[in-house]
């Protein structure tokens, strides 16, 4: 049974790092991740994010995400329309897979500014990331995951190793990607387009520099659009798009938020519907309160694991944070 759990866990992790990507759901708040110049607003914000998937009832692999972004800007010019601003991002990320098979860590940190194009409140934008990713495999203690001259301890004395999963291996790499974009921040219609290079600098994934283990530079389009109300209610529709290589992730999110007027401070409650392109639907619920935001989504699988009789989901909890 163990053996056919790290099978699973195997796979999806693969699935999942093929595209060297993030698979949190919540793109509206985390857009900066994919393209560093959709800061498109002049707060400090914190976003944190937890990701929990399950294949068969087991946990295959839990994902954690946190990230801070402020504006370069004194309090005065972050009150004044159509001025151009710099900003900072700093997020780190982790996957940690069932049995602590594999684990990998992402930090990343960048630079974006913002300049406006017209008297409506609308930027044209560009930023750059520098990123470093560590990946490691650990498969001490899983049975039949090593070779006949190779166990747990190590090689077998007077034996060939034969270490067909590279136990103990691991590796990282520095990732340099840049985008641009165009948004606009008016009072009742909010938008953004963006189109990013991710890995532009194409890292080697192994130690001796394999060309055939080289990562291809990967391309991402990312959108949304939001209509504010006169009594502050917003329905909202966002897109992110990425390829990489042979792998694609692609997601959508229909969201529709309520104002609450009679609780003082303000609030807001919302739902939404987001797909995962050949992988799930993900209905979510969405708490507001003053400048306090609280998600929760869950996966429902429909891509083809199903017909091989395998049950997955995956559960996430979102918080962010204006200031």
């Amino acid at each position: 049974m163990r053996r056919f759990s790290f099978i699973l866990v195997w796979m999806a992790i693969a699935r999942g790092a093929e595209g060297q990507d993030l698979n949190f759901s919540r793109v509206q708040d985390l857009t900066i991740w994919y393209n560093q110049s959709l800061k498109t607003d002049k707060m400090n914000s914190l976003k944190l994010d937890f990701r929990n998937v399950e294949y068969g009832g087991q946990i295959a692999y839990n994902s954690v995400s946190a990230m801070f972004d402020m504006p370069l800007l004194s309090k005065e010019a972050k009150d004044k329309n159509n001025s151009g601003y710099f900003s900072l991002s700093a997020a780190a990320s982790s996957d940690k897979s069932n049995q602590g098979i594999l684990t990998t860590t992402l930090g990343m940190l960048g630079l974006s500014y913002a300049v406006p194009i017209s008297t409506n409140e609308t930027y044209i934008a560009a930023g750059f990331q520098v990123g470093y990713y560590q990946s490691r495999l650990n498969v001490t203690g899983v049975e039949g995951a090593f070779g006949d001259e190779f166990n747990g301890y190590g090689p077998i004395e007077n034996g060939i190793s034969n270490d067909r999963l590279a136990n103990g291996w691991d590796y990282g790499h520095f990732n340099v990607n840049a985008g641009a974009s165009i948004f606009n921040n008016s009072k009742n219609n909010k938008w953004y387009l963006g189109a990013s290079l991710i890995q532009l600098n194409k890292p080697y994934t192994d130690e001796l520099k394999t060309d055939s283990l080289r990562l291809k530079m990967g391309i991402g389009i990312q959108g949304g659009y939001r209509y504010i109300t006169s009594t502050d209610d917003e329905v909202g529709i966002y897109m992110i798009m990425n390829w990489q290589g042979g792998a694609y992730r692609h997601y959508f999110n229909l969201t529709y938020l309520k104002y609450l007027a009679d609780v003082q401070g303000g609030a807001a409650v919302g739902v939404g519907l987001g797909y995962r392109y050949d992988d799930a639907l993900v209905p979510d619920v969405e708490l507001r309160y003053q400048k306090f935001i609280f998600a929760l989504s869950y996966d429902i699988n429909i891509s083809s694991i199903a017909a091989a009789g395998i049950k997955r989901n995956g559960l996430e909890l979102s918080m962010r944070i204006d200031f």
